[in-house]
């Protein structure tokens, strides 16, 4: 039995899928087996992973009928898994070659759920960001409102994914944070390193770049389209940016702190200066981010107008989740919002 699974979900790679599936053959941990589970694709991808099977008897094919996304051909590829632990990489995606090394000493220590630091590139391998260190840091909080982990940074022990009902199939996508939040609400904590193991690739062309986000955040209420759409312009104003942006720090460093004072707060390996450094790390996070109210959205109801920001989560019931967390704990950034949009408007 090996000690690890690589479950890598495939369709229409062909030729361009040959790199990841080395990146594994690379490994400095030999003992895996790599399942590639082509959801019925139509081009020559199959081939390909057919010849590196060749050279290779740790790598094998599994076709499946056509799903449309990655949760039904991993979950069969899941109970074709005979290794004790489960990694996962996407079919455009490399590891470096101490990515799974790194997961199976975590594991070996007694971990169920382990994850590493990614770097993003586009397709000629210019490198466009690496994940915050922020980023590394967990809590079952900071899952419910982020989705933290990419797909080919994560692992897990055997029948987890089974454990809390499987990969879920949705039009939306993000699966991965459906999964990682089911994981935190059972229990499992995670363990995660600052190594950068995943070179991730950045496509517009992919599908997480085109998923619909079919759920919202409710910002504030109005009367009219004309007084939504004037609130929109009043956050995207570039004279409050800085207002905002400090509100934002004093929440996300208040959120942080009280959770590593209650010692609940999972720094990863690597981290240094404990809860001292999480002002430091959370200012290095916001001067990287996007902008904020870049997902607005102006919406019309039975009985008033909606400003909202678009959540890519896979469930009403998440969604649900995310926002009541915001109002409860993002109390600087609440009140900043009743500070600048007309008095009464704000969701609270």
């Amino acid at each position: 039995m090996p000690h690890t699974t690589v479950i890598c979900p495939a369709y229409n790679r062909g030729r361009a899928i040959v790199p990841t599936l080395e990146s594994v053959c690379r490994q400095t941990m030999t003992d895996w087996e790599l399942i590639v589970v082509s959801d019925a694709s139509s081009d020559d991808t199959d081939d390909r992973v057919r010849e590196v099977a060749a050279r290779d008897r740790r790598v094998r094919l599994l076709r499946t009928p056509r799903f449309g996304s990655q949760s039904g051909p991993t979950n069969l590829a899941l109970a074709e898994a005979s290794g004790a632990y489960i990694a996962y990489l996407d079919h455009d995606d490399l590891w470096e070659p101490g990515h799974l090394r790194l997961l199976a000493e975590a594991f070996d220590a007694g971990a169920e759920f382990v994850a590493t630091r990614t770097v993003d590139v586009d397709a000629t391998g210019a490198v466009h960001a690496v994940t915050p260190a922020l980023a590394m840091v967990w809590h079952p909080e900071l899952q419910l409102m982020s989705p933290l982990f990419e797909n080919s940074c994560a692992g897990h022990a055997a029948g987890l994914a089974q454990r809390v009902g499987g990969w879920r199939e949705s039009a939306v996508g993000l699966e991965d944070w459906d999964l990682w939040l089911r994981f935190a609400d059972a229990g499992v904590r995670c363990t995660t390193h600052l190594d950068k193991t995943v070179r991730v690739l950045q496509d517009p062309g992919t599908r997480q770049h085109s998923m619909p986000c079919d759920h919202r955040h409710e910002i504030a209420r109005f009367d009219s389209v004309l007084a939504a759409r004037a609130a929109l312009r009043t956050l995207c104003d570039p004279a409050l940016a800085a207002a905002e942006r400090e509100a934002t720090r004093k929440d996300v460093v208040h959120w942080y702190t009280a959770l590593a004072e209650r010692g609940e707060l999972v720094f990863p390996h690597g981290w240094e200066g404990g809860a001292d450094a999480l002002p430091a790390a959370v200012d290095a996070q916001l001067r990287g981010s996007a902008d904020k109210w870049r997902g607005l959205v102006v919406e019309r109801h039975a009985d008033h107008v909606s400003l909202s920001q678009l959540l890519p989560t896979m469930t009403a019931e998440h969604a649900a989740r995310y926002s009541a967390f915001f109002r409860r704990t993002m109390r600087h950034q609440q009140d900043f919002l009743c500070e600048v949009l007309p008095e009464g408007s704000v969701v609270r």
